[in-house]
C-alpha cells in the first residue's frame, strides 16, 4: 500500500493549505548577511591584474597537454 493511500484526507488538506510563510527555515543565515559574497579564495578588486593572472593561468593550463604530446612524440621518434 502506498504512503499516500495510508494518509488521512484531513492531513492532506492541512498540508495543501500551508503557505510559504508557514514553512520553517533552518536559520543558517539572515537575508542581510547573505547579500554580500566573500567566498572566493582570491581577490579580484583590481580587474586588470585579475584578468592578466586569469589569462596566464588559462594559457598555461591549456598548453600543458600540447607540450606533453610534443614531448612524447619527440621521445618516441628518437627511440626508433
Amino acid at each position: 500500500m502506498s504512503p499516500l493511500a495510508r494518509t488521512s484526507p484531513a492531513s492532506l488538506r492541512i498540508a495543501l493549505r500551508r503557505t510559504p510563510k508557514q514553512t520553517r527555515g533552518f536559520g543558517l543565515h539572515h537575508l542581510k548577511e547573505h547579500t554580500e559574497h566573500h567566498n572566493m579564495p582570491f581577490g579580484y578588486a583590481d580587474k586588470r591584474k585579475f584578468g592578466a593572472k586569469y589569462a596566464g593561468a588559462a594559457v598555461t593550463f591549456f598548453s600543458v597537454p600540447f607540450i606533453a604530446v610534443g614531448y612524447q612524440l619527440r621521445k618516441s621518434s628518437g627511440a626508433v
